[in-house]
């Protein structure tokens, strides 16, 4: 099946076309019509799914993700996935998607990085050797041996983490023996050879050799880790070896990091492999340089010149120049450059031998299958490391692990040693010095810090339930209980949570219960504070609620107090607010229901305090009626209810009695309207009240006077219905007593007041009344059901009239006593069924409180609620006659308390709540901390909260204020270097918290702290003084470490005011004391011990810091200090450049560090120009000297090009500075500058080096080399005599240096950065004055390039051979390749039929030839567009000359018509619109593409028709159909705002000029609506007449008259001018003073129709014309009377 057509409709423009696509696709993959295996090999499928993304409407995104994560698991389609870029455009795209599809590309990208299975390798034949094209980190299994199947095992479950390796790099025997003999010493147990060995490897061979190498071959990385283990638990001198250890693995981190970061640089981005033949001063034979072929073969490329230095010992391979055959600079026809040697040894083996005898036979697959990986050096590094932090010693921890890059292999090992390291530093033992303790904190903070940002880098949160070790799970939960460290890195804690959530749910529910308890203790603080001064009162009562809630926690009870009162202030008011009254209620009920019994004990304490103040005895004499409103907010049914039913039967009765008697007997202290108020919330009460009624007790007493009638009582309080109610319900009471109270209460209501009366009646029915009091008292309570069916035998209705007569207090007392009387007989009548009366009785007497929408918001049709129910405390204090549901057990007020007590009784959730609670009582940290200083201090809550020394200790350790201070009072006052030293470190360490934090921010920064503090003084006591022994170097060690770190980590994006200061702070400081260092210096270097060495090493470093942080500046003070301490420090390491030592070893660290100084320093633009006592170009002259003497005594006598990486750091390092010491000397005199022409005396012995050292380092095997030493040609070609230098010194070499150069220059696998300084140079040479033929050449001191046929004898110089040299290497088609392969998917190209390429290029391609691509354009413009102007100019300028000849004419037109046709049968036009992007770039090279195009076009239709997309050269299909070509693009340039007389705007119009005699193009120009802009072009200001009347010429106007005279020519073109709204006027307006618009309305009124269509618009022209003398009268004069008749008529 085909799928060719589907396929490539998924990248179709328009998206139902897209979609309809995929969707077939997928259709036919799950119904099995085609499989995976069918589409894995169609390429342009994994380029449109991945462009797929690229359009603005993006469907089906899921569908998409999974068919490429299916796709993936294929190995053939994983490697065609990787070969078209997906894993960077994957990478990139994942953080633009929703997470759950990020978790699909994921899963694509791990299947992308799986090792593929190693498959057997035939055995390849010597003569051919492969060398196949790499990525970034594709291994090379290429092997001259079999291999048996082998699969990789890749843990499947790990899908967050990629596997990564570097390109392989080739060794030579020689730095395979330093390699080992250093891996030896690692492991020797001689500690003094250990040491130095570090010292070696971090300051000189990992200086030289890349950082993968030491992965590549990790036995000095194992040496490093097994010292790490082997002397962590060590003694004496060797404990303090793995110092040594950590700093040479931290530099081999730094160097890994910096190499990843070069390898992802696009613009060093190169397909090159590292092969021997990379180095080697010989030409391959063409049967192996076959397989070396990029994409676009040419003889260039075939051909690979390596030159190679003067002072090469040993053999070497013939033929390239160098052997002084005179004859190897001959070629065959054309081609010098690229003549293959004649004396080729018989097969590449044979040359190896002779050229490279250093290079030893590896087995390279069996050394790639045990390189390590990053993620498993990380691993193994951390696992070392790691245990490190366990011990009481003070390590270093600058090595800074977590910024490793990749973590694979053994994390769950080295998670449980982290977890063990946090409960170690957390749970250490309180009997320990001060010093112990900051050391304790600070480890866990710096370990906490550490394993969070792990667990980010490598484990999702998702997967850590299965991954995470139990130890680290409970230290992590220790982690999020810390509340000091959690509020110093809010965000950081926030990480750990979220990993506690997936890894214990209980741990995590237990954090969220500490947090809300730490959060209730914040608002009690806060409470306190906001309820002094201006309330605000609903945030006030949310404060005092969640104060409330965290009364289990802090127990401090004062605030119930100022509850209370809040509560009695805002129900004082005669119309207060509802709101604030329900919330202040809810609270106040709360508090009096609360369960914690000092709580509520203190809340009634508080009320009755209150209410006594409020109504006591002491107030009548006050006289103030207002105060007893404030017992306004106890005078609610609900208030009383609550201390009626539970206060008075709880532990709390006495206060309540007391609350109770206090309102009862308060009549008097009360207003009538607050008396009322309380009587109304007492009439629901009384039921629960009356159970309380006593003969004995005061309040009892006073409950009893509810329901009297008698004067006594006669108080008119409660009707006298209400009160025989309430005394018939003290018949249920259980107190006899009472109820015979009752029964005299009940006769009161029954009878009259007279006393004779209730004599009679007691003397009538004494036996009656005596039985009353326990009339509804039954032995056993009923069971009954209160909605049975069953009748009553009463009559109900009955009962109930005689009762209403009988309780009515409008019925005359006869009636009432008749309706008594006949009660009791009924009640006679029916004594078997007194005990339904008794019930019947309770129903009624009681159903007030048997409801609940009174006493709560529960709705009594709750289906949980009995029909009937009766509060708990009613069935206590009453004979309830049936047995009834209950209800309210507690209080329906009362809260539900969170567990507290396992809180306190786990130590770090005790310590959360003692800190958050001081926090917040104190207002922040600063503030406990200063209290806590205070000798007065004393505590004012409870003792549990109180902090111990231990937690005051930690909270000072990681409070950057306070420990800051501390830190620079030790130092201020110190008496001793160990004091200064242990400040120092604990300075460096807080430095390093802040940056180990990021990207977690921290609440207040080291750095901001810093400050705020005056920290200067206390480190220019110590750099203002000289070192006197050891112990002061080792303290200024200390010293500039600190200084290093704080530095280094200014933020670039914003530099504040206090930083400029403290850069100002150290430049004076310096500058003062430079002089002294570099003494300093030079004794250190002489003295060598390892103290001195660590002192220029951090010096050096700190220097490299400060001219980093000096690009950042804008401070004027510290730009003027900048000068001068640059040009001293150059004069500084300088002085410290001695190379005599280095070739020993033992200067070699120095020399490392003083190039890496001069790089830092050089690369600052002025650094020479302010040395107090030499001028600028003699101190550059001076370091001319000493870099050349670098160049010598490391690069040549070395052995030049050699593939031996010893010395290569010394190498790249001078160049580099060479590179930048150039730009320098030119900025000091641009014309007069070079390299080896100097004259004194001290740089003579460098003279004879001259630039032969120079073109070798071109070719060098590292990149950096090659684009810096090609830098340094590019500016010396800058000046003629450095052109003649460099010509002079490639006169040995085969294709001399522009055969070099255009070898580099077309090379398609070499890097951007690399191609564009060889393009640099040759731009600069073709500056030259460069002969066009053999004449010339006879005179010109410039006789290059050169070149010499040997077949024919001719030689070419000057413009010729640069011709012949071009048209040999291809360069044009290596130009369109590169035009070709620029944004491929962007930008389409069909610019020859041979410039073709199957497949996509990588990103990297892409962009590496985008950066050089504008280089390689303009160069085309030198050779080629400018070739082409001249040409066809002077081609029309000799056609117009002799067409008066016509003899002639017929001939040269037929030149020059041959001439076009060729051009348009090579599709100039579209060649030209493929460069159009670039040529925007380049002014001149747009101006000469123009004229080109001009001068095509002109009297050309076939040409003009190619612009506007129609014609020969055109691509076929686009007539018609194209909405962009080359003339849309011009009106584009041309519409632009451009300054006055812009030559390319110029242009643009009379190009269009030119087009308008075409149909097509005047029909695009209708289209387009480009005419509409004519009017608003800006006209010549009133008065001012143009510079040259009727020259047309030098304006916009006159480059729009132009086009428009042009238009007007044609019947079409005159309809288009005249759609143009206000272009008659405009012209008219323009007549007298241009003679295009005159001439323009003379072509418009030419035309009988358009003159008639001129005057029905009504247009009113008025015209007047100064006719000139001169040979233009005549035309004007011809003019005016063609516009005679638009004249109007007055």
């Amino acid at each position: 099946m085909d799928l060719s057509p589907i396929i490539k409709k998924i990248g179709h423009s328009l998206v139902e076309i897209r979609v309809r696509a995929l969707k077939n696709i997928l259709c036919k993959l799950d119904h099995s019509l085609i499989s995976v295996c069918d589409i894995v090999q169609e390429k342009m499928l994994f380029v449109y799914l991945l462009e797929w993304f690229n359009f603005p409407e993006v469907p089906m995104q899921e569908e998409v993700l999974e068919l490429l994560n299916t796709l993936s698991k294929h190995p053939s389609a994983a490697q065609m996935l990787r070969d078209v870029g997906a894993v960077d455009f994957l990478t990139q795209l994942s953080p633009n998607v929703e997470p759950r599809l990020r978790a699909v590309i994921d899963g694509t990208l791990d299947q992308l990085f799986h090792l593929p299975e190693l498959l057997p390798t035939p055995t390849i034949d010597q003569s051919e050797e492969p060398f196949p094209k790499m990525g970034y980190f594709q291994k090379s299994m290429s092997s001259q041996t079999d291999v048996p199947p082998h699969k990789i095992k890749v843990h499947e479950n790990v899908r967050c983490l990629k596997f990564s390796v570097f390109p392989w790099l080739t060794l030579t025997n020689t730095d395979r023996h330093i390699l080992s003999s250093n891996e030896s010493s690692l492991r020797s147990s001689n500690t003094n050879l250990v040491r130095t060995t570090c010292e070696l490897l971090r300051d000189v061979i990992m200086q030289d050799f890349p950082a993968e190498i030491f992965l590549q071959r990790p036995n000095i990385v194992s040496g490093g880790l097994l010292c790490l283990s082997r002397l962590g638990s060590g003694k004496g001198d060797a404990a303090h070896l793995h110092l040594q250890a950590l700093s040479c693995l931290r530099q081999l981190c730094m160097g890994l990091r910096r190499r990843l970061r070069f390898h992802q640089d696009p613009s060093f981005y190169s397909t090159k492999q590292d092969p021997v033949s990379q180095n080697s001063s010989f030409s391959y034979s063409h049967e192996v340089r076959g397989t070396q072929r990029s994409q676009a073969s040419s003889p260039a490329a075939e051909c690979s010149p390596r030159p190679s230095v003067l002072g090469r010992p040993g053999q070497r391979a013939r033929g390239d120049g160098q052997d002084g055959d005179a004859t190897s600079n001959s070629s065959h026809r054309g081609g010098a450059a690229f003549q293959a040697p004649r004396q080729t040894p018989q097969s590449p083996a044979d040359v190896a031998h002779l050229e490279l005898p250093d290079l030893g036979v590896e087995d390279v697959l069996e050394l790639q299958l045990q390189q390590l990986t990053l993620a498993q050096f990380t691993v193994a590094t951390m696992e070392h490391a790691i245990p490190l932090l366990k011990t009481g010693r003070s390590i270093r921890w600058g090595c800074n692990p977590c910024k490793c890059v990749f973590v694979i292999l053994l994390l769950y090992s080295c998670m449980e040693l982290l977890g063990d390291i946090l409960s170690l530093h957390q749970s250490y033992s309180a009997d320990i010095s001060r010093n112990s303790h900051v050391h304790h904190r600070l480890a866990y903070t710096g370990t906490a810090l550490f394993t969070i940002k792990l667990l980010q880098t490598v484990l999702p949160p998702e997967k850590a339930s299965d991954n995470l070790p139990e130890n680290t799970a409970t230290a992590i939960f220790h982690l999020c209980l810390d509340t000091s460290l959690g509020s110093l890195l809010p965000s950081m804690q926030e990480t750990a949570v979220a990993y506690l959530e997936q890894v214990n749910s209980d741990s995590h529910d237990l954090y969220r219960r500490v947090t809300r308890a730490t959060l209730w203790m914040e608002s009690t603080c806060n409470f306190l504070k906001e309820s002094q001064g201006e309330k605000n009162w609903l945030e006030l009562l949310e404060l005092a609620d969640q104060a409330i809630n965290g009364l289990p926690f802090h127990q401090h009870l004062p605030i119930i107090k100022e509850c209370v009162h809040i509560c009695s202030y805002l129900w004082k008011f005669d119309h207060p607010s509802p709101l604030l009254q329900t919330e202040s209620q809810n609270l106040l009920l709360k508090l009096l229901s609360h369960p914690l019994l000092p709580v509520k004990t203190e809340t009634y304490a508080c009320t009755l305090n209150l209410v006594k103040d409020c109504l006591g005895i002491q107030n009548v004499s006050r006289q103030e009626p207002g105060a007893c409103s404030e017992v306004n907010f106890l005078l609610h049914h609900r208030v009383l209810y609550e201390i009626s039913a539970f206060g008075l039967q709880d532990s709390v009765n006495v206060a309540a009695k007391d609350i109770l008697l206090f309102l009862l007997k308060g009549q008097l202290m009360m207003t009538t309207s607050t008396w009322d108020r309380f009587s109304e919330a007492l009439y629901p009460v009384i039921p629960i009240l009356q159970g309380y009624a006593s003969t004995e007790e005061s309040l009892g007493k006073c409950v009893l006077l509810i329901s009297d009638m008698s004067d006594v009582a006669r108080d008119n309080v409660f009707p006298s219905t209400a009160k025989l109610k309430a005394a018939l319900r003290l018949l249920f009471t259980k107190q006899p007593s009472v109820r015979i109270a009752a029964v005299q209460q009940i006769l009161l209501h029954l009878t009259s007041s007279d006393g004779a009366e209730m004599a009679r009646l007691d003397l009538e029915q004494q036996s009656l009344i005596s039985s009353l009091p326990n009339i509804y008292c039954l032995r056993n309570p009923l069971d009954i059901t209160l909605d049975t069916s069953s009748k009553s035998i009463l009559k109900v209705e009955s009962v109930e009239k005689l009762f209403c007569i009988l309780s009515s207090d409008t019925v005359d007392i006869s009636l009432r006593r008749s309706a008594a009387e006949q009660l009791s007989v009924v009640l006679q009548e029916n004594k078997g069924n007194g005990s339904e009366v008794t019930v019947l009785m309770s129903l009624l007497l009681f159903d007030e409180i048997a409801s609940l929408e009174m006493w709560s918001d529960k709705s009594s049709t709750d289906v949980n609620l009995s029909l009937f129910s009766l509060p708990l405390s009613v069935i206590h204090r009453y004979n309830i006659p049936f047995q009834t549901a209950t209800h309210h057990a507690v209080s329906p007020y009362c809260c539900v308390l969170p567990p507290s007590s396992d809180l306190w009784t786990l130590g770090p959730a005790r310590q959360a709540l003692q800190v958050a609670w001081n926090t917040a009582w104190h207002s922040g940290v600063d503030n406990l901390l200063e209290g806590l200083h205070d000798s007065s201090y004393v505590t004012e809550f409870h003792a549990d909260l109180k902090l111990s020394e231990v937690q005051v200790v930690a909270l000072q350790a990681v409070h950057f204020p306070t420990a800051l201070q501390d830190c620079i009072q030790a130092i201020v006052t110190a008496a001793g270097h160990s004091s200064v030293t242990s400040a120092l470190s604990r300075l460096t360490l807080y430095l390093l918290i802040d940056k180990l934090a990021l990207p977690h921010i921290s609440i207040s920064s080291c750095r901001d702290s810093l400050h705020s503090l005056s920290w200067h003084p206390a480190m220019t006591r110590f750099l203002q003084v000289r070192p006197a022994c050891v112990e002061d170097e080792k303290l200024l060690v200390g010293i500039v470490a600190f200084l290093n770190a704080y530095f280094r980590q200014v933020h670039t994006e914003f530099v504040s005011d206090q930083e400029d200061k403290d850069l100002r702070w150290i430049l004076e400081l310096l500058l003062n004391q430079v002089h002294t260092g570099s003494q300093n210096l030079r004794e250190q270097e002489e003295m060598k011990n390892q103290v001195s060495q660590r002192l220029q090493r951090e010096l050096t470093t700190f220097f490299n810091t400060l001219l980093l942080r000096l690009r950042n500046t804008s401070d004027k003070l510290c730009l003027a200090l900048a000068g001068p301490f640059k040009s001293q420090l150059a004069d500084c390491l300088l002085q410290s450049l001695r190379v005599s030592d280095a070739p020993r070893f033992y200067g070699l660290p120095s020399l490392e560090r003083t190039l890496q100084g001069m790089v830092n320093l050089t690369a600052q633009p002025g650094w020479s120009s302010h040395c107090p006592d030499q001028e600028p170009m003699s101190l550059c002259s001076k370091y001319l000297s000493g870099l050349l003497e670098v160049i010598s005594s490391f690069y040549v006598e070395w052995g030049g090009n050699s593939m031996s990486f010893m010395g290569k750091g010394v190498t790249k390092n001078a160049v580099i500075c060479l590179l930048h010491l150039s730009h320098e000397m030119m900025a000091e005199n641009k014309d007069k500058w070079s390299l080896g022409n100097e004259t004194s005396t001290e740089e003579a012995n460098a003279s004879h080096l001259g630039l032969a050292w120079l073109v070798p380092l071109w070719v060098d095997r590292d990149k950096e080399v090659r684009f810096a030493s090609l830098g340094l040609g590019a500016a010396l070609s800058s000046v003629p005599s450095g052109c003649q230098a460099l010509c002079a010194s490639c006169q040995n070499i085969s294709g001399g240096l522009w055969g070099t150069l255009l070898n580099i220059l077309l090379d398609q696998q070499e890097s951007s950065m690399v191609r564009r300084e060889a393009a640099f140079i040759l731009q600069n040479l073709l500056v030259m004055p460069m002969p066009a033929n053999a004449e010339e050449a006879k005179d010109s001191h410039w006789q290059h390039p050169c070149v010499h046929d040997e077949v024919s004898g001719v030689s070419l110089v000057g413009l010729p051979a640069l011709q012949a040299l071009l048209y040999h290497c291809q360069y044009f088609q290596h130009v369109v390749l590169s035009a070709s392969t620029c944004y491929r998917g962007r930008y389409t190209f069909h610019l020859q039929s041979h410039a073709g390429t199957t497949g996509g290029p990588s990103p990297q391609e892409s962009t590496s030839q985008g950066r050089l691509f504008p280089f390689c354009t303009c160069f085309s413009a030198a050779g080629l567009i400018d070739s082409c102007v001249e040409q066809m100019k002077q081609a029309h300028t000799q056609l117009n000359l002799e067409s008066v000849r016509p003899g002639k004419a017929f001939h040269r037109k037929k030149v020059i018509c041959a001439a076009l046709a060729a051009a348009t049968d090579a599709r100039l036009t579209l060649a030209l619109y493929a460069l159009w992007p670039w040529l925007l770039l380049d002014d001149p090279t747009m101006e000469a593409v123009l004229e080109l195009l001009c001068v095509y076009t002109a009297n050309f239709t076939t040409a003009c028709s190619s612009l506007c997309g129609s014609g020969p050269g055109v691509a076929s299909g686009s007539k018609g159909s194209s909405s962009s070509s080359l003339m849309h693009s011009v009106m584009k340039l041309a519409s632009g705002v451009a300054p006055d007389n812009s030559p390319i705007q110029n242009l643009a119009f009379s190009l269009l000029a030119n087009l308008s005699t075409s149909r097509e193009c005047r029909g695009l120009l209708q289209k387009n609506n480009f005419l509409q802009a004519f009017p608003s072009v800006p006209g010549p200001k009133a008065g001012v007449k143009a510079s040259s009347v009727g020259s047309g010429g030098g304006s916009s106007v006159a480059s729009w008259l132009r086009l428009l005279l042009s238009l007007s020519l044609t019947e079409d073109g005159q309809q288009s001018i005249l759609r143009v709204k206000g272009a008659l006027e405009l012209l008219a307006d323009l007549a007298s003073a241009r003679r295009h618009a005159l001439l323009t309305l003379h072509n418009l009124c030419f035309c009988p129709a358009n003159k008639s269509h001129v005057i029905a618009n009504g247009t009113s022209i008025s015209i007047q014309i100064n006719i000139h003398q001169g040979p233009k009268a005549s035309t004007d004069l011809k003019c005016l009377i063609t516009l005679v008749p638009l004249i109007p008529c007055k």
